[in-house]
């Protein structure tokens, strides 16, 4: 008997891809940051604000967040084997579109979307404890 229930893996691999599709660009966007790969993110400094405006607050709050969970992914990314960690980062890092992809790599489309799913599996364990994107079969 397993400790842990069955993962539905379709189900888990469709929540990533939805936090790195929807949810990921917009942690981008508040945090203010752009990455050019996972190991040398371009993060603007912290806004500096200077008014006790409630709205600003909000915003410094917000950014701060943003940027606290942006490193929880580069973390989680780091727990990675390379293989699925590069094709993580070339797809939603760096935005490419799948022939891109396939130029860069060498690898045909089915077999780089393949690598994928299984790196948003391996993503889905190692950001649990931030996230859990994890979907379980019912007994």
């Amino acid at each position: 008997m397993s400790l842990l229930p069955e993962l539905n893996e379709i189900k888990t691999i469709g929540k990533v891809k939805c936090f790195f599709e929807k949810e990921f660009p917009t942690l981008q966007n508040m945090a203010h940051t752009a990455f050019v790969d996972i190991k040398s993110p371009v993060i603007s400094g912290m806004p500096v604000s200077h008014s006790a405006d409630n709205g600003a607050e909000a915003k410094v709050t917000l950014h701060v967040y943003a940027k606290d969970i942006l490193n929880k992914v580069i973390i989680s990314c780091g727990g990675l084997d390379y293989d699925h960690r590069h094709v993580l980062e070339l797809r939603y890092f760096k935005r490419l579109t799948w022939s891109e992809i396939e130029e860069l790599t060498g690898y045909n489309r089915g077999y780089e979307n393949k690598r994928l799913n299984e790196a948003l599996l391996q993503f889905a364990w190692a950001f649990a404890d931030v996230e859990d994107l994890r979907v379980f079969k019912d007994k």
